[in-house]
């Protein structure tokens, strides 16, 4: 029988190594083969070859997915930073909203009793206590309290820090009028049926006294 020539065998060996020549061709290649080294180690290194693409291919897979992986976690940690980013910056702003509110437009701080000076008072005939007030370095409202023994005060409260729009320097005078009936009259609607027993003005840690039951006060209207 006629050897066929090794590079005919060699064009052969993809259709063998693949399994799609014909059941002769098969046969010939294998008897080729089984006297021919050099188309032996041509077949070895094909399927080498085929192993190392098919291996890369999987390598290249799986890096291709790592990356997707790594794209996908980069993505959701910037989002994550985002969210978290602008949590803190509202939490800030609220915070520094609710400082400047505190520190600058909340009226909680009592003006100091020796920024106020109380004088002109006197008993009006229709039961009103009247007076005249002297603040210094303005004040923003007042708060009231009545205690639980009769005592009522009158409070000038400012915020914490008073802006340069809101201070002066002249001092404030305004009159006042406080009726002992009409205001007991008041917080009975509201639930404390208290005889007022005296009026202070100021802080109840720092009161001023205006009027005490019994006082004798210069009448005038």
């Amino acid at each position: 029988m006629t050897r066929i020539p090794c590079d005919v065998i060699q064009d052969l060996l993809p259709l063998y190594y693949d399994e799609i020549c014909s059941e002769s061709t098969k046969q010939l290649v294998e008897e080729h083969l089984a006297v021919c080294a050099d188309c032996r180690s041509a077949l070895e290194q094909m399927q080498s070859s085929l192993n190392l693409t098919l291996q890369e291919k999987e390598l290249n897979t799986l890096e291709g997915s790592g990356l997707q992986n790594i794209k996908k976690w980069w993505s959701r940690t910037r989002w994550i930073a985002f969210i978290r980013g602008m949590i803190v910056a509202a939490s800030l702003c609220g915070i520094l909203i609710i400082g400047y509110w505190v520190l600058f437009r909340w009226n909680i701080q009592p003006v100091s009793s020796d920024q106020i000076k109380i004088f002109d008072i006197r008993a009006r005939s229709n039961g009103e206590i009247a007076f005249q007030i002297q603040i210094r370095g303005g004040y923003a409202q007042v708060k009231n309290t009545l205690k639980d023994d009769g005592s009522y005060y009158i409070t000038p409260v400012h915020p914490l820090i008073v802006s340069k729009r809101d201070k002066t320097n002249t001092p404030v005078i305004s009159g006042m009028y406080v009726n002992p009936l009409n205001l007991r009259a008041y917080y009975k609607n509201h639930g404390k049926d208290t005889e007022i027993t005296s009026i202070y003005y100021g802080s109840p840690d720092q009161p001023i006294l205006i009027w005490k039951k019994g006082m004798a006060l210069p009448a005038g209207d």
